[in-house]
């Protein structure tokens, strides 16, 4: 396949069309020689008596021969075990075979029939790698690529997985246990729930909850909080996109929220957000169990269950038209309301042994005037401050394991001593509440209250308290509750 050199075709006399002709012809010879040289392949073609008639210069490179020494002469010259004479007589490829070359290098080769309408002209061997640990290389990246996506997989399935159970939710309130009690009861239905309640009661921690009580379980749990995404990118955000769908578009596009819950459940925080074109389409995919990407035009199926959450007051939003009135009742028809700490206030000595638990890795205590404040205190940010105020009174306690009055912060003790200073100002709750004289009535009626809640089960009511099944049983041997 080499091209003639000018000396042979000097040797012939031609007419000038001729020797165009014949310029052509060895200018796409070179050209087709040049193409074959820069292939990593090695190639070697013999005829059908196995006599080498071109070689690239891979394989020239790999056997160390100059290779327009080769033409002409039979491949077991240089290769004495060739299979390439039985692959001729036989017409049948071989593919990724080892073989040992005699200076000691393993090659992987392809061994194929070479066809010219459907007669038998010769045979090719390629050489795909020139050394077996090339193979090896390859194959130790592709394992270490395969690695990396399940890597990949696995966190991202994490990032997908709720975190919280109803055993998560403590406290012993009556409030609170019928707020459980009916989102066990709703987690069953496949309609959308709409979770209710001030900022810090534990909306996202309920909506955890219910997925996990859900048909829906081991599906995934995709969570976006509307209000922390700028308006103009949360409808993409949600509904995902096309590529090329506008300015700066992903030229692969992009997932959205709603298509990765498919199976399982998105939970939508603050959706009072929700700007009204938005909501619009998200009452459509309610409706149709249909989604459509931003640029799309064939929208997709998409089965899901949307929990949504909001702090404002849907009555004010729908008032001033900020809320759509038909998303309102397609939501509302399973609606939890999260009562606010300050009106279950039993659970705050849970919460609050709970925390420090978690907080410290040693015994905190809190004095009972300590602890007076926290019960009188109107908790506006609901758990989410009470858990903040107990870190800065752990990193406080002066003596290591005791939190007072000092490690509160200061407008929480301001609170209780203006409400000791004006009686007509103390909630009811917090009137009854005299820790010097009925701390152990309280614990006694938090204990009880734990047990009924478990039907007597002391280990579940145990961790309802937030202490060891031990202590709990030391507590009902002194107060008498066995």
């Amino acid at each position: 396949m080499a091209a003639p050199s000018k000396k042979s075709m000097c040797a012939v006399s031609l007419n000038p069309d001729q020797k165009a002709d014949y310029r052509e012809l060895r200018d796409f010879l070179s050209t087709l020689e040049l193409i074959l040289d820069q292939a990593y392949l090695g190639l070697v073609f013999v005829d059908t008596e196995g006599i080498i008639r071109f070689m690239n210069k891979q394989y020239e490179e790999l056997i160390g021969v100059d290779r327009d020494a080769t033409y002409g002469k039979h491949i077991t010259e240089y290769f004495p075990d060739s299979r390439l004479p039985v692959v001729i007589q036989t017409g049948k490829a071989e593919m990724g075979w080892k073989y040992h070359y005699p200076g000691g290098t393993t090659l992987v080769v392809n061994r194929i029939p070479i066809l010219r309408d459907e007669k038998m002209i010769g045979a090719l061997t390629q050489c795909i790698f020139r050394d077996i640990s090339e193979l090896k290389d390859m194959a130790r990246s592709l394992d270490l690529l395969r690695e990396k996506v399940h890597t990949y997989k696995a966190q991202l399935s994490d990032l997908l997985k709720p975190k919280y159970t109803f055993r998560d939710i403590l406290g012993v309130s009556e409030g609170l246990n019928h707020v459980k009690d009916m989102a066990r009861r709703y987690a069953q239905a496949e309609s959308p729930i709409l979770i209710t309640g001030e900022t810090g009661t534990g909306k996202e921690l309920l909506a955890h909850s219910i997925h996990n009580a859900s048909n829906g379980r081991r599906g995934p749990f995709v969570c976006l909080n509307c209000a922390s995404i700028p308006s103009e990118l949360l409808e993409s955000e949600l509904f995902g996109y096309t590529a090329g769908a506008f300015t700066g578009a992903h030229n692969k596009g992009k997932t959205g929220k709603i298509e990765m819950a498919r199976g399982g459940t998105l939970f939508l925080d603050e959706i009072g957000e929700l700007p009204l074109i938005a909501q619009a389409k998200l009452l459509r995919v309610l409706e149709e169990k249909r989604v459509e990407k931003v640029g799309a035009v064939i929208p997709e199926e998409v089965d899901f269950r949307l929990v949504a959450a909001t702090n404002r007051n849907m009555d004010f939003l729908l008032d001033e038209g900020k809320f759509r009135q038909d998303l309102y009742f397609r939501l509302s028809g399973l609606t939890l309301h999260i009562p606010p700490l300050r009106e279950r206030r039993e659970d705050i000595l849970i919460l609050s042994q709970h925390f420090l638990k978690q907080i410290s890795t040693r015994p905190v205590e809190i004095t009972d005037r300590a602890l007076r404040a926290l019960m009188t205190y109107s908790w506006p940010g609901n758990v989410r401050e009470l858990k903040n105020a107990l870190d800065r009174a752990v990193c406080l306690a002066q003596h290591g394991n005791v939190i007072d009055l000092d490690e509160l912060p200061g407008h929480i003790t301001a609170a209780s001593l203006n409400r000791l200073n004006n009686p007509d100002q103390t909630d009811d709750a917090a009137e009854q509440l005299d820790m010097k004289r009925k701390f152990s009535d309280d614990e006694v009626l938090l204990i009880k209250r734990a047990l009924s809640f478990c039907r007597g089960n002391k280990s579940r009511a145990a961790k309802m308290l937030g202490i060891s099944r031990s202590s709990l049983y030391n507590k009902m041997e002194r107060y008498s509750l066995n």
